[in-house]
């Protein structure tokens, strides 16, 4: 029997010193192994606390079906510079969304979408649904009168987020040309929609009739130029210079067979002949246009017709250049169908806006702060996606305490055995 305790109590002392020793070694020399912590969308919220105590040798692992909220890619950010290896998997989808405020009278602006090609994206804003989409080759873009709060695109449970500008102030439009009803119909159609027009039309050889004093083409003044014919007298140069400093430019039927064939998209084919038809049917390309040809390799068809490509634009400088084959769009006003007179003032509003120039507005902190592009802002945050999480274990190191624990029993039960045997 005395033996046998003998034994216990040597086992116990022995016991007590190998924790020591591996307590001592585990100190000095770290273990090979790895921990790996795994948390999907859903569970990292909770789990964010419990990784911030953990080892910096833990590696953070997150499958993400869709990109974590800014704040939780922030906290991740944080602990991969605290020294912690932090990694992630998944497919979450591309989607990124801007807003930008119209150069419009009426105010408005238009969201702009890019995904993955047929993906289906609802649009929102903070008071109600604004409209939903389907993804092209080239994305998807949609214009709202007016936006409460910030816009929200969702798609296949992923979110991007943007605030629209504060809108600026509308700047003049000049309308040059020959004294027509192309030109007049154009001023009255932008003037009836809220745009502050200078024009000036040529009534004979180097005889203008044109608002008092000097036009001066500067961008503080002027957001575009419309020509709607070849009668441009010598404002060449000074719209040339205008359009590469930013301002938008309009050419018009045959304008691109001016000067400033070197800003516009494409040349000027032959004019297609308009169809006979019925007054109540006349409407936009009824009424005969100049095809745009021979594109420059920078220009974007926007509009094509069966007889050629009726609209076409580029970029030019820092200006945008909008080159139509329409000469006598006054027609669709004058002559056709009921509504034809504002379908025909919205068109030429839309076209305006669409190059007017328009200062950019400096977004303030809380703009920064929402996300246009999740994944974008996950991949500058974190690195890019790995295939599969890393190899290690999941289960942790055991807790020193629970070793400090045992090796205390192991002296107590020595102890006790060698008290009950009279020893000291």
């Amino acid at each position: 029997m005395r033996s046998l305790r003998r034994r216990l109590e040597l086992a116990c002392r022995i016991g007590a010193f190998a924790l020591i020793g591996w307590m001592l070694g585990a100190s000095v020399i770290p273990s090979t192994g790895r921990r790996v912590e795994r948390a999907t969308t859903a569970q990292l919220e909770s789990r964010l606390p419990k990784w911030t105590r953990s080892p910096s040798a833990t590696v953070l692992h997150g499958d993400f079906a869709a990109a974590p909220s800014p704040w939780v890619s922030d906290w991740l950010a944080a602990l991969k510079r605290s020294g912690h290896v932090v990694t992630w998997s998944g497919s979450p989808p591309a989607l990124a969304l801007t807003a930008e405020a119209l150069a419009d009278p009426r105010g408005g602006a238009r969201i702009d979408v890019a995904g993955p090609a047929g993906a289906s994206v609802a649009i929102h804003d903070d008071a109600s649904a604004i409209d939903s989409i389907r993804i092209g080759n080239l994305g998807g873009s949609v214009t709202a009168p007016m936006v409460v709060g910030r816009v929200t695109a969702s798609s296949a449970g992923e979110s991007a987020v943007a605030r629209v500008p504060d809108s600026t102030r509308v700047r003049s439009i000049v309308v040059v040309g020959a004294a027509g009803w192309e030109g007049k119909f154009i001023v009255a159609a932008l003037e009836e929609r809220g745009w502050p027009v200078v024009a000036r039309f040529s009534v004979a050889p180097n005889v203008d009739v044109a608002a008092a004093g000097s036009l001066v083409l500067d961008t503080a003044r002027v957001a575009a130029v419309v020509v709607v014919d070849t009668s441009l007298q010598s404002l060449g140069g000074a719209i040339d210079r205008f359009v590469r400093s930013g301002g938008g430019l309009i050419l018009a039927g045959p304008a691109g067979m001016t000067s400033l064939s070197s800003l516009a998209p494409g040349s000027v084919a032959p004019r297609v002949r308009p169809a006979v038809l019925p007054v109540d049917t006349i409407g936009l390309g009824s009424t005969g246009f100049y095809p745009v040809a021979a594109l420059k390799p920078d220009a974007v068809v926007l509009e094509r017709r069966p007889a050629g490509i009726a609209v076409a634009a580029r970029r030019v400088g820092a200006g945008r250049v909008l080159q139509l084959g329409y000469d006598d769009s006054w027609r669709w006003r004058m002559a056709g169908a009921a509504g034809s007179e504002n379908a025909h003032r919205e068109w030429w509003s839309r076209l305006v806006s669409a190059v007017a120039y328009a200062p950019s507005v400096h977004a303030t902190a809380s703009e920064t702060a929402t996300r246009g592009a999740p994944l974008a802002a996950l991949v500058d945050r974190l690195g890019p996606a790995r295939t599969a999480a890393p190899a290690g274990s999941s289960r942790g190191p055991i807790d020193r305490r629970l070793l400090l624990v045992a090796m205390l029993i192991l002296l107590l039960v020595e102890w006790s055995s060698r008290r009950l045997r009279g020893l000291k």
